[in-house]
């Protein structure tokens, strides 16, 4: 079977900060999501955001079949900062972004890429989600948003200021978009909803595509 080339190029930005086993080890699960997707022409760069010396190692070991590459810091200055030194370094047309604790289904980027072939006003685009506690990925759930809602931009253009109804691992952007934008500020906790505020006051439009691509791992997170 010949696998289709999209138009754009993409990159999946990764950014990480962990200092033991158990989070090597989810970030390994996601690596497997990465590598399983149905589309395959793109790149992933991994911000080793102040992580132990273990890390880089059993990544490269894993022998993922993905194109990775590696940036890594020195000092921790907070997940906004680790995002703008990966985006700093990425050329591609579009940009997707995967949590280390996360995990995609398999067609995600397909489905995303198969959307922008089509849809040149889109600035921004996500899509609905699973969710699943700590350990447990057999058990998917839906989240608490309902499908068929928050899906066009002038859906989410009503909500989002009071909301925040999107998922930041399941976004794809426009690269030149986060540029004008310049990228993330530290807004601990609301960088992505921060993002989304400016890029709407700037005119950039959104979309959400409704099938749930992106499953969100619940009592994982870190402080960054």
């Amino acid at each position: 079977m010949i696998m289709k080339i999209y138009k754009y190029s993409l990159t999946v930005l990764i950014c990480v900060h962990t200092t033991n086993d158990y989070y090597d080890n989810l970030l390994l699960k996601a690596l497997k999501t990465l590598e399983n997707q149905t589309y395959k022409k793109f790149t992933t760069l991994i911000v080793l955001d102040t992580c132990w010396e273990h890390k880089k190692p059993k990544i490269i070991n894993s022998n993922f079949d993905l194109n990775i590459n590696f940036l890594e810091k020195s000092v921790r200055n907070g997940l906004h900062d680790a995002k703008n030194f990966g985006l700093s370094n990425i050329d591609t047309d579009l940009v997707a972004f995967l949590d280390g604790d996360d995990l995609y289904i398999n067609n995600k980027i397909e489905k995303q890429l198969e959307y922008y072939e089509t849809h040149d006003d889109v600035d921004f685009l996500g899509t609905q989600s699973w969710v699943i506690n700590k350990d447990d990925e057999q058990n998917l759930h839906e989240s608490c948003f309902k499908l068929n809602t928050n899906e066009t931009h002038e859906e989410l253009s009503s909500i989002l200021f009071g909301e925040n109804v999107l998922t930041h691992g399941s976004l794809m952007i426009r690269k030149k978009s986060l540029d004008v934008l310049g990228g993330y500020v530290g807004d601990l906790g609301r960088e992505d909803w921060n993002l989304w505020h400016r890029a709407l006051n700037h005119g950039f439009r959104f979309y959400q595509i409704q099938e749930r691509l992106y499953i969100y791992r619940l009592y994982t997170g870190q402080e960054r």
